[in-house]
């Protein structure tokens, strides 16, 4: 990832951690209208949804899904070394960098997967008229115990595989215009009791994470289409 992409991602942060902490504790603190004047139409402890007043999702037939960013929770390799008493068991930033590339293709190939079932609605590789573009990033990523090449035969446990906060913006992709932002923090693999962490299921766990993301989103895009009922 170049620095401009750090960056924007580091921004993207920024908002989430705003929006959800308004809504984490009071539902009422998320703004009603956002910068770009979209209404506020989603505000829980864990979700907050805008939209532009007057936009008809239905006009989009086609879809474009750009590729996904992924930023950690600040300091987390610092704060998940902390409590590591061996070398062995420590984060390094190869390990950080492989997380991260490791998430952002799960990402991509769930959400292409789940958009690309129906060819009703074609994903396209370029934007024309009526075209809608999908901006995902995932922020603020907790992994609860990483699986690292270098720990050796040392097992790690834990009750699930972290959370993550899903900020994703939908686009009008000729004029560019931002029609909808969407901020939902959840956790992957809440079992509720310590179980074997492994990459495979870190990655089992996050990807039925990203799914419901995923799946989410496909609905409402699907009832955007619906015939309309009078």
């Amino acid at each position: 990832m170049n620095k401009q992409q750090g960056i924007k991602l580091s921004a993207i942060a920024i908002v989430a951690s705003i929006a959800i902490g308004c809504s984490s504790t009071n539902p009422t603190n998320a703004p009603q209208v956002s910068p770009e004047g979209m209404e506020l139409k989603k505000s829980t402890r864990s979700t907050v949804a805008y939209k532009k007043e007057g936009v008809d999702f239905s006009e989009y037939d086609k879809v474009q899904i750009l590729p996904s960013g992924v930023a950690f929770k600040k300091n987390w390799k610092r704060d998940y070394n902390r409590d590591q008493a061996s070398l062995s068991t420590r984060v390094h930033d190869d390990d950080v960098i492989r997380i991260k590339a490791d998430v952002a293709k799960l990402f991509d190939e769930v959400f292409k997967e789940e958009f690309g079932k129906d060819a009703k609605f074609p994903i396209v590789d370029k934007v024309s008229s009526n075209t809608l573009v999908i901006r995902p990033a995932i922020v603020n990523l907790d992994v609860a115990a990483p699986d690292l090449k270098s720990a050796g035969n040392v097992k790690t446990y834990a009750s699930d595989a972290g959370q993550a906060t899903l900020f994703l913006e939908l686009y009008d992709g000729v004029s560019g215009e931002i029609l909808a932002r969407i901020v939902n923090v959840s956790v992957a693999g809440d079992n509720s009791y310590y179980q074997w962490a492994t990459r495979v299921s870190n990655r089992a766990d996050a990807k039925r994470m990203i799914r419901t993301w995923a799946k989410t989103l496909r609905t409402k895009y699907d009832e955007a289409h619906m015939p309309k009922t009078h």
